[in-house]
């Protein structure tokens, strides 16, 4: 496992240098995910600077398949160099996956991206992160506590028997699975879903081409992971240039209208309050997002609280569906 302590040191977000911010990528297969890490940067406004950490990068193929879930245990599916995709223990590698995060050195990287859907933990790690599922279980939660119906794909069979019991209070998911690429079964799998309000395809290995299909079969739309990851990217570490004053509360956008509003609102907030924002969305209290912007939690209150007037957004739910409008039209 390449360890990422031997690279030169960078200077960290606060700094002001003048440079590409610096992007740590954690993947649970082997690197470079070139099917998924150039697709997330065509979609984000600012250059930025991508090393890739895999959980299985340097291990054998034996060691590889020492990995496959065992009885009692789950499954994730990745993506090996060669191109092959491979069904790994979701406990042992994520185990190898805390380790590579706790050794991301936040002087040397402006965020850490953890590039996985299917990992429900947190990665202990002092740089601003970006958890792929995190992202995407706030986006289902919030979706779902708005009374629609949301419909999750997950690449493999076994992954939504292994998920059955997940559940946002008071609303029924619907699960089922289609591997990305495979035409047929992503229209089976919308046929599954008919009757649901919007669907998510719960892995960043889905491409565009897998959403479209999806959505054109429905009827309804598709939440992409990768967008997801992306939006949040965007939301930490674009400097808002494009900030706008605040207009008296009566000149305001109505809020959560629709993702033109949506998306006024969020230009008058500042930097630090837009990476609050997204901290927030993803479900974090206010003293992990200290720890992770390097402030007091107090310091977070104050951020929260003008962010989330700014918005007029009542409570989280609100306002993660407010950047999902922003950053999705059409929901």
């Amino acid at each position: 496992m390449r360890s990422p302590l031997s690279e030169p040191t960078a200077a960290p977000l606060h700094s002001g240098a003048c440079r590409p911010r610096r992007v740590a990528s954690v993947t649970v297969g082997q690197t470079p995910r070139s099917d998924v890490v150039p697709d997330i940067l065509a979609q984000l406004p600012m250059a930025l600077e991508v090393q890739e950490f895999g959980a299985l990068d340097g291990l054998s193929e034996r060691e590889i398949a020492a990995l496959a879930p065992r009885a009692g245990e789950t499954s994730l599916v990745t993506r090996l160099r060669s191109g092959a995709d491979v069904v790994v223990s979701r406990q042992r590698v994520a185990r190898r996956m805390e380790e590579i995060c706790r050794g991301i050195d936040p002087a040397r990287f402006d965020l850490l991206i953890v590039l996985t859907t299917g990992l429900f933990r947190e990665f202990e790690s002092d740089c601003p992160t970006v958890n792929a599922q995190r992202a995407i279980d706030a986006t289902i939660a919030a979706l779902a506590a708005a009374g629609q119906t949301v419909g999750v794909i997950y690449p493999l069979r076994r992954q939504v028997d292994e998920n059955a019991a997940y559940s946002v209070p008071g609303c029924a998911l619907r699960l089922t699975h289609a591997a990305g690429g495979d035409a047929a079964a992503l229209l089976r799998a919308a046929d599954d879903l008919r009757g649901c309000d919007l669907v998510v395809l719960n892995s960043v290995a889905y491409v565009e081409t897998d959403r479209l299909a999806v959505a054109t079969r429905m009827g309804r739309p598709v939440i992409l992971a990768r967008r997801v990851v992306a939006g949040a990217i965007r939301l930490l570490l674009d400097p808002g240039g494009t900030r706008r004053s605040m207009p008296p509360a009566a000149a305001r956008p109505p809020a959560g209208t629709n993702g033109a509003a949506a998306a006024e609102r969020m230009h008058t907030l500042t930097p630090r309050e837009r990476q609050v924002m997204s901290l927030v969305a993803e479900g974090l209290s206010n003293k992990a997002i200290a720890r992770q912007l390097t402030i007091s939690p107090r310091t977070v209150e104050i951020h929260r609280a003008r962010m989330m007037d700014k918005m007029g957004a009542g409570s989280v739910g609100a306002l993660v569906r407010m950047v999902l409008v922003a950053q999705h039209p059409g929901l």
